[in-house]
Order: structure tokens, then C-alpha cells, then sequence
């Protein structure tokens, strides 16, 4: 896609160079299709400032529009709205008369600097760069969002994988209400040997004496 903020340099003067521009969501979209950041449908602008100073251009401006991306708990997008400034200071690259563009590389120097080609200069990048950098590392649709719930909602009263023959004793333990008995156990023993189909193993044995 062609870039949309391209503006010629001589038409950059000292007392400035007002804009104010809409970023269509198609625009954004492109711009951000390496990145799990999509675009909302809403009024995504950007306004600034561009004057000159000898051969460098200054930016200041500010750039608001609403992205959505995925929230760390339970993936469903998460709204973020994006209001920053943009502060630049550009200084024209230096261009060997021995090389072509496809050829050129930024010296140390330059690499250290935000830099335009001595003709034009292009917003696009510096924008893309801004909304990420305001991004949260860690979005959320809400605060309070509770993550990934199962597809069937709510889960049953008993856990998955829940062995019917127990029902007995689980109704034991949330029934009971008090000191544990030997007369409960026993009870609950003996409920959980006929559902298995056994004998009890556990006897009343109050005199702590096998029964001969």
C-alpha cells in the first residue's frame, strides 16, 4: 500500500505546516497485518505540527485511534484506545553519490536518529510505531475477566471422571456437620460396600476386641 502521510519537504517551511488527517481502518489495517493489533471502525486521526529548522524537520502532533487486541486471559478482543503525542526530530540522510538507494546503508550514526531522505517525508512508520508502543503488554478485556471458560459453561456439581460408586461417601462429606463418629463411618462404610457389591470391611468394635 502507497504511503498516506508523504509530504515534500520544500513545502515545509519555518512557520509550518499544519495537518490534520483521518487514518482509515484500511490504512491501519494494512500497516498493522504483522501484528495481532486490528483496527475499530471509528474516527482514527492524526494532527501535528511540521515546521523546519535549516535542513531538519519537527514533528509534534498527537495520534488518537481505537484498536482491539486479543486479551491475555480469555482471548476475545480487548478495546485500547490510543491518544499519544508524536515528537519527532528528523535530519536528512546522508546519500553516498557513489551508491544507489537499494544500496545504501545507514552509518552508525544515523542509525541512532530519526532520519528522511532530504526530499520527503513519511509519517506512515513512525505512527505504525506509536500505536504499538501504546499497546499494554498485557491487555484485558476487563479487569475482572475470569479467562477461558469451558464450552459447556458452568461444570457439573461432580468433576469430570467422577466414579458414580462414591456418591455415598462424597454425600458423607458435604452432608456431614459436626465431629466425625465411629457410628458415621461405619454407616458411611457400609453404604459404600453395597454399592461395590461387597461386605462391609469395617465393623463396630466398640471394646476394641475381635469378634472370635
Amino acid at each position: 500500500m502507497a504511503a498516506l502521510l508523504t509530504f515534500l519537504a520544500v513545502d515545509i517551511r519555518i512557520d509550518g505546516l499544519d495537518v490534520d488527517l483521518p487514518l482509515p481502518a484500511t490504512w491501519l489495517s494494512a500497516k498493522l497485518t504483522d501484528t495481532e493489533v486490528q483496527p475499530a471502525e471509528t474516527d482514527n486521526r492524526i494532527r501535528a505540527r511540521l515546521s523546519r529548522s535549516g535542513n531538519d524537520i519537527v514533528v509534534r502532533g498527537r495520534v488518537a485511534a481505537a484498536v482491539t487486541v486479543p486479551c491475555v486471559r480469555c482471548l476475545e478482543p480487548a478495546a485500547i484506545d490510543v491518544d499519544a503525542e508524536l515528537s519527532l526530530l528528523l535530519q536528512p540522510a546522508s546519500r553516498s553519490r557513489h551508491r544507489s538507494d537499494a544500496e545504501y546503508e545507514f552509518s552508525a550514526a544515523e542509525a541512532d536518529r530519526d532520519v528522511y531522505d532530504g526530499e520527503t517525508v513519511v509519517l506512515d512508520d513512525f505512527v505504525r510505531e506509536l500505536i504499538l508502543l501504546e499497546v499494554p503488554s498485557f491487555p484485558l478485556c476487563s479487569d475482572d475477566c475470569p479467562g477461558i471458560q469451558p464450552a459447556g459453561g458452568i461444570a457439573d456439581e461432580q468433576p469430570s471422571g467422577f466414579d458414580p460408586r462414591l456418591a455415598p461417601l462424597s454425600a458423607f462429606q458435604q452432608q456431614q456437620d459436626g465431629p466425625v463418629t465411629i457410628d458415621t463411618l461405619v454407616a458411611a462404610a457400609t453404604e459404600r460396600s453395597a454399592a461395590l457389591g461387597r461386605k462391609p470391611v469395617l465393623r463396630r468394635n466398640h471394646k476394641g476386641k475381635r469378634k472370635k
